[in-house]
């Protein structure tokens, strides 16, 4: 009987090894890599830096969006979560309808194994001077390889899609 159940189990991995149903095909998962860089669950305030700072991250209508970003300073931990933002009573609403797909360099990301978290913005200008709370994904590059790199975030809700692909370069140092 432990045979045959140790042949089924053979089997099984060479299926899943043939069809190329695997962890590292499939979506990006917490501690994955992606062309040598660690994937984590981070926040803006664990970062080194935050990609967002050299890219322009606001987008406040629906469309299809390519960006290309500053020079990225090479750092331990890059922040590479984005999200929306809303007045703190609101942002509940704001965030529930929102359905979210994100891809690192060409790979699906499983944001939902991610989380999420909120930082307030204090004056924040895109809400017109005021404080809002910003709640983004908390997605983290380890070790960042220097060179070209891509960031694809979509979304969307009964009002429209945004589709925004950022381009940005990480320095060799």
């Amino acid at each position: 009987m432990a045979r045959r159940a140790g042949a089924g189990l053979l089997v099984a991995t060479a299926l899943f090894t043939l069809t190329g149903f695997s962890r590292q095909g499939g979506p990006i998962q917490p501690g994955d890599r992606v062309g040598g860089m660690l994937v984590v669950k981070g926040t803006a305030a664990t970062a080194g830096h935050k990609l967002f700072d050299s890219c322009d991250p606001v987008i406040l209508r629906s469309g299809r969006y390519a960006r290309r970003c500053g020079l990225v300073p090479r750092v331990k931990r890059l922040f590479i979560g984005y999200g929306v933002f809303a007045l703190p009573r609101e942002i509940n609403k704001v965030w529930a309808p929102w359905t979210w797909a994100a891809w690192v360099d060409g790979r699906r990301i499983e944001l939902t194994a991610f989380g999420k978290s909120d930082r307030m913005l204090y004056g924040f200008p895109a809400a017109g001077g005021k404080d809002v709370i910003l709640r983004e994904w908390r997605v983290m590059l380890v070790a960042a390889t220097p060179g070209r790199h891509t960031l694809r975030y979509r979304f969307r809700d009964s009002g429209g899609t945004i589709d925004a692909t950022w381009t940005f370069t990480i320095m060799a140092k």
